[in-house]
Formats: C-alpha cells, structure tokens, sequence
C-alpha cells in the first residue's frame, strides 16, 4: 500500500475507532481516558450475546508492554444496567474490556470493547501499536473472543511509526514480522533501511531486532553474521543467556540437562533468579525428572530452586502422586502432598497475579490448583488406610467436581466402598457413567458395589448396558449439535517414512486429524481412548486417522517422536507438520487455525470439517464414544440442519 492511500485510508480508520467501542451496551464515564484516571463503566445487556444473564462480570486488560495487568470489575446493578469502576495503571497505552456471563462473551459483533489511551485528548505514545498488539497476539480472540484484523492492525503499527518515529518501540518484534510479509519495493526499502539503523546502535535489543529482520527478509547469512557480532558484543547479555536457557528447556537427558544448568547459573546468576521464565520452568522439568528416578536428595534440590510457589506446588504434588500409584514411602508422600495443599491455600487467600491474570482469576486457578492436590491428598491418605480423613478431602474435591473428571470419581469411589458406602458410591458412578465418563476401576468397584447391594451380581449386565447406552445417546444428541460444514485446509506432510501423504487423496474416507505434540501432557492423556478409537476402526476402509505431530521444539525432534510412539506401541500414523512462516513446526496447525492442543478435526468423505474438538476431559471411554459418534454422524450426508452451522 502506497503512502498516499494510506493517508487517505486512516483518518477513516480512527474515526471509526472510538465508535467501535463506545456502543449503547457498554460505556466509560470518559470517552478519552486518560492514564492514572478511575473509570465508570456502565453495561446494558439488552440485545447483546448476555441478555438475560444472571452472573455478568468483567476483566479489563490493560497493555504497558512489561507486566500488561488484569483488572476485575465488581458490577453492581443500577436499575436495568450494570455499574462498576475501574482505574487506569500508570503506564497503560491501551486496554479492551472483556465482558462475560459464565461462558459467554459479549465480543460487540467480533470488534470487542478496545480502546487508547489518551493524554490531552490525543492517544499516549505506544497506544496505537499496543491496540495492534492486541489484535495479533492472541489476546483478542483468546480472552476478548474478538476477530483478530491483521489488517488493520498493521495500520495502526503504521500510523504509530508515523507519529513516533523515534520513539522505542513496545512492539517492534511484531510490527516488523508483519511488514517482512510484504514483498513491495518500498517495504523492502523500509526494512533495510530500519536494519542499516539498528546496526550502527550499541543496544543488544536492538542488534537483535535487526537480525530478527534480516531473518525474516531471507537475509540467513547476514543475520547469522551479525548473530555473532551480537554474542561476541555481549557475552553476558539477553541473547546468549537466552540461548543458553533453551538450551536447559530443550535437552532431554536428565544428566545432560543436570549439567547445562549448574553451567548457566553460573554464568547468569541473576537469570537464574528467574520467576516466570523458561528457566524456573527448566527447574520444575529437573525436579519431576529426579523424581522419577527416585533421585530423592537432587529432587529436593531442584524443588528447593524453583522461584514460582504454584509451580513448586505442583513439583511435590507430581513427587506425591507418582509415590502413591507405587505405594511406595507413602508417609514421605504424605508429607509432600501436605505441603502442595499449604502453597496452594496461601495462594487462594493471597492471590498471585500473573501476566493477562486478574486477581480473582489467580484465586480461582489457585483453588483449582488445590482441588487437584487435595485429590492427590485424598488418594495417599487412601492408601494409608486412613480412609475417614481421606473422605473428608476428597468429599469436598468431589462437590467441585463440575467436569466429573474420572480420577477425581475413581479416588471417591474407591475411599466411599473402603468405608462400606456401597450405596454412595453407586450413585457417583451411576452420574458418571450417564455423562459418558466412565473408566475400567469404576466399572469395577459398580460391580462389587451391585452385588453388596443386591446380594447377587445376577442382571449387572444389562443394568450397566442401560447406563452406558444412556451415556452414548446423550453423546450423539451433544455433538450433533455441534457439527459445522467448512471447508478442511488442503495439506499435504510426510509420514515416517517419508511417504507423503495428502488430505486430497483421502477424498472419500471420514478423516480425523489429531494435532499433538511429545511435550503435550493433555495429548498423551489422550492417547490410551484414540488408541482404542483406531483398534474399533482399523478394518473400516472409508475411516481414517492422522496423527499430526506439530510445535515441537528446536529442529532435531524427529527421532523423539518416533521413539515415543514406538515406546507406547501405539498403532498411529503418524505425519510431521513441516516449518511455517514463524520458522516453528507449524504450517498445517496454522492453516487449521488452532490454537492449543490437542485438538482434533473429523473431516467428511467430501473434504469439510464437521467437528472440531479441543483438549481432552480425561475420561478415554468418553473420548471413544465422543469420536465414534462424531465419525458415524460425519458418514452420514450433509442436511440443511447441519448446513446451518456453516462457517
């Protein structure tokens, strides 16, 4: 785009701007707010996506491109509108306001309620790239459920550049990946030139922005060049440190692993104090690691290291656990699970807010956090037989049990039949078995239970028929629901082998695709109920699944996936999703727009997506029925009910 249509195209663009988010459901008591400045915000549901909700709140996220914090805002009712107040950080250049009632988002028809910061009516330096920033990072359509506009978020990096040229960029990494996509000769002149003046700075960030350029133009062995005028420059500084922090992140060898770190927290001893990076993450990978090794002494060292308290919590939390399904040291188990549940309650009452968290997201992750450990409390103290106290816990893990997740079941069932509540426990397992998500030690203990009831086991067949079938029609009546009719991205990746294998030949097959990835720990949870998927359909010809190994880290991670599969003795087809334009694995997941895994794509004999299934419930009988249901409806011809749901 030329300079003079942009010109021309931008008074309208921000004119537009302030009408995008000032509509008749939500407004601020100022239309130029300003930092510093306490906020009224007043919010009509009538005729938006929350009309007639009971339970509506509001997070307002603010960008100041370091710590970008999260407010909560208390809505109190007004008449038939909602009040509350909010104020505006220091040094916030823009913010959007995400209203929701349970889980459902008013995202004001995909545009979301965005705004700029203003000083004298005039938005703050930093305020148009920190509204692009949001557009493109994720933020809009992951917290706000807004359109990402690339668009018009490279515009409004634009018109920040023309107004603050000099002015240090918050953003400068995204801006100029984007503008490195374009191909015209006066990008191209934009770019070199913004390189030739990053080289002559003494900056580190800003050598490195331009290697960053120099990379992304397909300058390889120019960047590589001054890739290493940047290490020889800075010995100690943020890119060396970087690397030598994913270096400890990536190495897969415990020893190995070992050894990298005591190296790096030697030479970054202030790195090392990291609280939210890779690094303090590498710790918690050191501490599950020796503790799967039974290496006792290093895993408390690790432990004893990690800066983030969640994060050590969960470290004790994973020790306990994995000593309790062994039955091995089961007081020391006790004691480490002990300790989770304080970390996790000192977090409920005092709430740590991290990056795009409001503090009552924190205490509400907190207190999911400790559910979970209470669990693992629960089941240890089963095990010890201490079956009256482990009730106690695991009762109240039970009452929060929303997803019927099936350990938190199998852990309560197991506890109510030890104390001779057969009844009880029968019940928990009737629930769970009706919402499809049973598993083979509730089956079980339903049995033992049946027959202490009855005197007999005479008739629990059909009885526990009843109960899944009841679970499977319930299923289809679900996912029907939720079919859609949109074209599958065409790919096409290679195997194992190196076969490559398209989507296009497989034209006439139901395809599931499966993304995942060897560090996804959802992925692998998964794994057991798809492995039982693909035994039910390995003799259906006109069924097909693809499991697409995709975000792997590094470049050498061909091998590793192999070896996992074959540790497993999984039975999948496997395909590598090749390098995007982010120089990550990640061309095909990208071009199915997915955003976390596992996810899963049922695809018709035509070639359209029907469903769409993100993450995994825990429950492998559920996930069987949920994808046989999905490829039975996805054999069965398009009708205009499901046409409906086209996107």
């Amino acid at each position: 785009m030329k300079k003079q249509q942009l010109l021309l195209v931008l008074p309208a663009l921000f004119a537009l701007q302030t009408s995008f988010a000032q509509t008749n459901a939500l407004t601020l008591s100022d239309a130029f707010p300003k930092q510093s400045e306490k906020l009224k915000i007043t919010y009509n549901s009538k005729g938006t996506a929350l009309e007639g909700k009971k339970d509506i709140s509001a997070e307002v996220y603010f960008i100041d491109g370091k710590d970008n914090p999260v407010a909560d805002v208390d809505f109190k009712a007004n008449g038939g509108l909602l009040t509350g107040d909010f104020t505006v950080p220091a040094n916030a250049k823009a913010f959007f306001i995400k209203v929701a009632g349970g889980e459902d988002v008013d995202n004001n028809g995909d545009k979301g309620y965005l705004y700029p910061v203003y000083k004298e009516k005039q938005p703050v330096v930093g305020a148009y790239e920190s509204e692009a920033f949001i557009l493109t990072s994720g933020l809009a359509t992951r917290f706000g459920k807004m359109k990402a506009d690339k668009e018009r978020a490279l515009e409004l990096f634009k018109k920040e550049d023309e107004l603050n040229p000099t002015a240090e960029k918050l953003f400068g990494i995204q801006y100029y990946s984007m503008l490195a996509k374009n191909n015209d000769a006066e990008t191209i002149a934009l770019l070199n030139a913004k390189v030739k003046s990053l080289e002559t700075s003494n900056k580190e960030e800003d050598l490195i922005l331009a290697a960053n350029i120099l990379n992304w133009t397909k300058h390889a062995a120019s960047a590589d060049s001054l890739g290493k005028i940047i290490t020889a420059k800075f010995p100690q500084g943020i890119s060396v440190s970087n690397e030598a922090g994913m270096a400890v992140y990536r190495e897969q060898d415990l020893a190995k692993k070992d050894s990298l770190y005591q190296a790096f927290e030697q030479k970054f001893p202030s790195k090392a104090n990291d609280k939210n990076g890779m690094v303090d993450y590498a710790r918690g990978q050191l501490a599950t690691g020796f503790m799967q090794k039974g290496d006792n002494a290093k895993f408390t060292y690790y432990a004893s290291k990690i800066q983030n308290k969640a994060s050590l919590a969960g470290a004790y939390n994973n020790f306990a656990y994995e000593l309790a399904k062994k039955g091995e040291k089961l007081d020391e188990a006790e004691k480490l699970s002990k300790q989770s549940l304080d970390i996790m309650a000192d977090q409920v009452k005092n709430p740590q807010p991290g990056l795009y968290t409001s503090p009552k997201a924190a205490a509400k992750n907190a207190k999911a956090s400790y559910d979970m450990y209470a669990d693992t409390y629960a089941f240890i103290l089963y095990k010890e037989k201490k079956y009256d106290e482990a009730l106690k816990y695991q009762k109240q893990v039970y009452a929060t049990n929303t997803y019927n997740d099936p350990e938190i079941n199998e852990h309560y069932v197991l506890i109510l039949d030890a104390l001779g509540k057969y009844a009880d426990a029968k019940a928990v397992i009737e629930s769970a078995l009706k919402d499809g998500k049973g598993s083979d030690i509730l089956k079980s203990e339903l049995k033992i239970g049946y027959a202490k009831l009855k005197g007999t086991d005479a008739g629990y067949d059909e009885y526990l028929a009843s109960l899944t079938n009841f679970a499977k029609n319930k299923k289809r009546e679900e996912i029907t629901k939720q079919m859609i009719n949109q074209p599958a991205a065409a790919f096409a990746l290679k195997d194992f082998d190196g076969n490559t294998v398209s989507l296009a030949s497989l034209k006439g097959k139901v395809v599931i695709v499966d993304f995942w990835a060897t560090w996804c720990g959802p992925c692998k949870a998964s794994f057991p109920g798809m492995q039982t998927a693909v035994n039910k359909y390995k003799d259906d010809a006109d069924v097909k699944f693809l499991f697409v190994d995709t975000w792997e880290n590094g470049d050498k991670y061909t091998d590793g996936v192999k070896k996992f599969i074959a540790d497993k003795k999984y039975s999948f087809y496997v395909l590598l999703d090749e390098k995007g334009t982010d120089g990550r694995q990640s061309k095909v997941v990208s071009q199915f727009g997915v955003d976390g895994i596992p996810t899963k794509f049922v695809i018709d004999k035509s070639g359209n997506i029907r469903f769409k299934v993100v993450g995994f419930d825990g429950s492998a009988d559920g996930l069987v029925d949920e994808v046989s249901a999905m490829i039975d409806l996805a054999k069965e011809p398009a009708t205009a009910s499901t046409e409906v749901k086209s996107k």
